[in-house]
């Protein structure tokens, strides 16, 4: 090494010829090991010459007015051009500017080649591309395209390939005609060239000034023919990638309507092989989803082409096939043109492949052909793979699949007639298991097709039957997801509109849940709807959570008040609290007609009056005992009744009490002539049922009254009509009802 550093630093100080030939010297040596095969030793040797410090001295000399100096230092640089220290020194602005100098023409073949590749190697770079275009490198590079050296072409091919990724260079490489010369070259013997000219015009065609020069200068004509080209089938899934970015353009559409180029390209799809047929089928869903290029395709009957492709066999090309159907419904006319070439039939056949993404696919498409469109419903209700799909339902297929079947089921459902049909073939089941997948999409889509199921009667029986509930209001519990918790609450809502579904919900805890959701700060407005219709069910529930019933709420049988909770409380049974065992906290009062009947018992006598009673019309007091003048007898307030054993607990006591106070408030307050006299008389009954006014609270004896009767009932749930002394809630609830 060091006799070639001495020779070096003491020749390039001498005459130009003594300079390119030390150059030379230098780059032989650099290259020495290239055919070793030894990647170590291969570096070894180019970091020894970098080291020399060779890349710093032979810069200056690309500027050299010797040619044959020029051409030397750039092979040299070149050489060394894959190190990371001498990709440093040549992105300089000043080197950049140089190498791109020396791809102009009056520089020969081997400076080209050997320019080009260093810049190749600096390319991948935004600021590098920066400096490349800002040194006017892209009007070079694309003169080299036809260069007549091989290698020179492809290392510009793939350095505009880099450039390309950049918007600006894209718009730059148009301005200097690139398309022309790349068209040109497609022409060239060698297949490496081919392709690499193929993938330069997909990259700069993404920019739609490029795509304006593609059809001014008819390339997409030029690039359809090669398809048609059996020699050159290597070139096919490139020219087609080509056209299908230049198909995004309304315009260029319309003229490949005019020149036969659709045709041509609905001819390659149907006889095309596989890889073919899937990069055709790519391009017409590609530009399907403009509307205006759907209708074009319309216009050229490709529905029926892609139609034709549905009955094959390759997996691939039948998920694409799907998905280009799934595009191009979104169009009215393309979706009536499939419905009637008999696409629906084709794509239910689909549903059950084993490839799961052909499976994917057909789902989605038959999701967006039955949108709104009963004609396409009724297809699929009544086509012989339907108990197949309804089978898709309950396997471990792919998510996406079970949501895009979980829409299908719900467009069809959004029909009334199809209801019950679809309720036949055990849909609801195969809905309830979709609740349980963990995808959010698969528990959405369930949602919404049971929501709508709801309204059919049949469809009701069937959720009453298996644990669709049950799954809603687990779906409820554990969901993390807003939309789901949304989509859930509203099918819960949906639900308690039937009394029998809500009773169901409340027995699987719907109840808790929805109030736990209502209690946070960012609960759905869907969530408290569900809850306030899921109340309405349950009085006792709503009285229980809100603290209140408004006056349209009537409490009948049944109603219970357990008094105040603790925040995370449940809400319990009435046959919850009848099992515990006596307590001292507050007695539940319960309100009822009907109960468990009593065996004969001693009764405990305890008057229910301070001494006076009074008048429901005048509320005047009589001493007891004696008659007032408007009373043909004396009314006696009924004295306390407490059995001493129950055999039936399974009910409260039989509340014969609470029924005489119902008839004799039927009789005696409701034929007075106005509200306010209804409303004293009943106040007035209220209070005599109750002990009579109230001075004293502490000498009321209120709650040993109270005690004494959960002692004796051996219960904490005490019927209203029991209660003798009562103070401020027992009268309420009694008033209220």
């Amino acid at each position: 090494g060091m006799p070639y550093k001495q020779w070096y630093q003491r020749r390039v100080r001498e005459e130009d010829h003594i300079l390119w030939r030390a150059c030379d010297a230098l780059y032989n040596f650099s290259i020495s090991e290239s055919n070793s095969g030894d990647p170590n030793k291969i570096e070894a040797v180019k970091k020894e010459v970098y080291d020399m410090g060779t890349v710093k001295a032979a810069i200056p000399h690309l500027s050299s007015p010797d040619a044959a100096t020029r051409r030397s230092s750039v092979m040299l640089i070149n050489s060394l051009a894959q190190l990371e220290e001498t990709k440093a020194d040549i992105r300089e602005k000043e080197v950049v500017a140089a190498l791109i100098n020396l791809l102009k023409p009056d520089e020969g073949v081997m400076t080209h080649e050997h320019a080009s590749k260093c810049i190749l190697t600096i390319a991948d770079q935004y600021a590098s591309k920066a400096l490349i275009l800002e040194s006017g490198g892209v009007e070079l590079l694309v003169n080299l395209i036809n260069d007549p050296d091989p290698l020179v072409q492809q290392y510009t091919l793939e350095t505009i390939a880099l450039l390309g990724e950049d918007c600006e260079c894209r718009i730059s490489l148009n301005d200097s005609n690139v398309i022309a010369p790349l068209l040109e070259i497609l022409m060239s013997d060698y297949p490496v060239i081919q392709a690499l000219s193929l993938r330069v015009l997909y990259i700069v065609c993404q920019e739609e000034c490029v795509r304006t020069s593609v059809k001014e200068v008819n390339g997409l004509e030029t690039l359809l023919k090669l398809i048609t080209d059996e020699e050159l089938t290597d070139l096919h899934e490139g020219v087609i990638e080509v056209v299908g970015v230049c198909m995004l353009d309304t315009d260029q559409l319309d003229s490949m309507k005019d020149s036969g180029c659709l045709l041509t390209l609905a001819t390659y799809i149907t006889s095309a092989n596989p890889s073919g047929q899937l990069n055709a089928l790519r391009a017409v869903s590609t530009c399907s989803r403009k509307e205006e290029n759907a209708r074009i395709l319309h216009d050229n009957e490709v529905e029926t082409t892609v139609m034709s492709v549905l009955g094959g066999e390759n997996a691939a090309v039948l998920s694409q096939a799907c998905q280009t159907v799934s595009i191009m419904v979104a169009n009215p006319l393309c979706k009536e043109t499939f419905t009637k070439v008999g696409v629906v039939q084709a794509l239910m056949k689909l549903i059950g492949h084993e490839d799961s993404k052909v499976q994917e696919m057909s789902s989605l498409s038959l999701a967006n052909l039955s949108l709104n469109n009963k004609v396409v419903c009724l297809d699929i209700i009544h086509d012989e793979n339907i108990t197949k799909l309804v089978e898709v339902l309950e396997t471990d297929t792919s998510p996406r699949t079970l949501s895009y079947l979980g829409h299908v089921v719900f467009n069809i459902v959004k029909f009334e007639a199809l209801r019950e049909e679809l309720v036949a073939l055990n849909i609801v089941q195969s809905l309830s298991a979709c609740l349980t997948n963990p995808d959010t999409d698969v528990c959405i889509s369930a949602c919404k097709a049971l929501a709508a199921l709801v309204a059919d009667s049949s469809a009701r029986d069937e959720l009453l039957k298996t644990n669709a509930l049950g799954s809603l209001v687990s779906l409820l519990r554990t969901a993390t997801n807003k939309e789901v918790l949304r989509k859930a609450a509203w099918t819960v809502g949906i639900c308690v509109a039937n009394e029998d579904m809500a009773k169901e919900l409340n027995k699987n805890g719907a109840l808790r849940v929805l109030m736990d959701m209502c209690g946070e700060e960012s609960s759905s407005n869907l969530a408290v709807m569900a809850l306030e219709k899921l109340l309405q069910y349950d009085l006792a529930a709503k009285y229980w959570h809100l603290g209140s019933l408004s006056q349209i709420d009537i409490i009948g049988d049944g109603f219970y008040d357990t008094g105040a909770h603790k925040p995370g409380d449940d809400f319990k049974s009435c046959k919850y609290l009848m099992d515990k065992k006596v307590d001292n906290k507050r007695a539940v009062l319960y309100i009822g007609t009907q109960g468990s009947e009593p065996e004969p018992v001693d009764l405990k006598s305890e008057s229910s009056t301070t001494g006076s009673t009074t008048n429901i019309k005048t509320g005047r007091s009589t001493a007891k005992g004696k008659k007032s003048h408007k009373e043909e007898k004396k009314e006696e307030i009924p004295e306390a009744e407490a059995p001493k054993e129950i055999k039936d607990t399974s009910k409260p006591r039989l509340d014969s009490s609470f029924k005489e106070y119902i008839e004799e408030v039927t009789s005696t307050v409701q034929p007075l002539p106005t509200q306010l006299e209804q409303i004293k008389g009943l106040s007035v009954f209220v209070s005599n049922q109750m002990g009579g006014p109230v001075s004293d609270l502490s000498k009321f004896s209120s709650d040993l009254h109270i005690a004494q009767l959960k002692a004796d009932l051996k219960s904490n749930v005490i019927p209203i009509g029991f209660v003798k002394r009562g103070i401020y809630y027992h009268r309420a609830l009694l008033f209220k009802l």
